[in-house]
């Protein structure tokens, strides 16, 4: 019976020692195909906090790889390299992008490449492979944006209320002027009025006067209105005369020039009718 026993025990350590080495051997294997497989770099904006050496690269959700490094870019310190090694069969195209996303609630992280249409070329190992953006970061950059224009409004509304509470303080800067003002709105306007009292009866004769004036140039105006209709036939021939007069003149001065002569020999002229 015991040494029954013995053959058990014997026999579940054999079981168990070669479930190891297999274990071994397949972990050594794949590390080795990883070692031998396809190598690229993926440079991602900002923190990549949760992602460690060694975590799984995944290509639609299967595993094809792991990350070998993760440093900081030598080209921008802003950005983080991160080295992957994927099996040599992985169909890396030009358009896939490699998304950082996270495995359980851990808070650790794995890289997922995403897309590759079958008609894009190979992308060629040792190339670099472009971040994705998943709707995580979408999400995450959006509340930076709705955080930031929170705080701006946030010091908008706090100004506002700092100029609210100067207007409504009655010991305040604004309260004092207005009162000030008001003050200064009633005196003037007392004065005002004491003026227009004191030159009241003054303002009334001037006021009087004018109209007397423009009456009295009414009345002008219509006398010169009447007389010129009175003496209008008069006034018709005196115009005529002056008209004739101004012809007559005319017409010796042109004779004249013309003929200078006649000053000497012409005739007595003859009387001129009126029209």
């Amino acid at each position: 019976m015991a040494s029954r026993n013995r053959k058990i025990v014997a026999g579940v350590f054999a079981i168990t020692g070669l479930a190891l080495a297999a274990l071994a051997l397949l972990a050594f294997g794949g590390m080795r195909m990883l070692r031998d497989g396809n190598h690229y770099l993926v440079e991602y904006e900002g923190s990549v906090y949760g992602l460690v050496d060694g975590a799984n690269v995944y290509l639609n959700g299967v595993r094809v790889g792991s990350v070998e490094s993760i440093g900081v870019s030598p080209d921008d310190p802003k950005r983080v390299r991160v080295k992957i090694a994927v099996s040599a069969d992985t169909p890396v195209r030009t358009d896939t992008r490699a998304m950082l996303q996270f495995a359980g609630i851990t808070g650790l992280k794995i890289i997922d490449l995403r897309g590759g249409s079958p008609d894009a070329p190979r992308l060629p190992p040792g190339s670099t492979i472009a971040a994705g953006e998943t709707i995580f970061d979408k999400l995450e950059q959006r509340a930076e944006v709705l955080a930031d224009q929170t705080t701006a409004m946030m010091e908008r509304a706090n100004k506002i209320l700092d100029n609210v509470a100067r207007v409504t303080d009655p010991e305040g800067e604004l309260a004092v002027a207005a009162r000030q003002g008001a003050v200064d709105l009633a005196a003037a306007g007392a004065t005002l009025r004491a003026i227009a009292t004191e030159n009241r009866a003054g303002i009334r004769r001037s006021i009087e006067a004018v109209g007397e004036t423009a009456r009295s140039a009414d009345e002008i105006i219509a006398q010169l209105k009447g007389l010129m209709r009175e003496n209008s036939p008069a006034l018709r021939a005196s115009l005529v005369d002056l008209r004739q007069a101004s012809r007559t003149l005319k017409d010796m001065a042109r004779e004249v020039r013309q003929r200078p002569s006649r000053l000497l020999f012409s005739g007595t002229p003859r009387d001129r009718r009126m029209p």
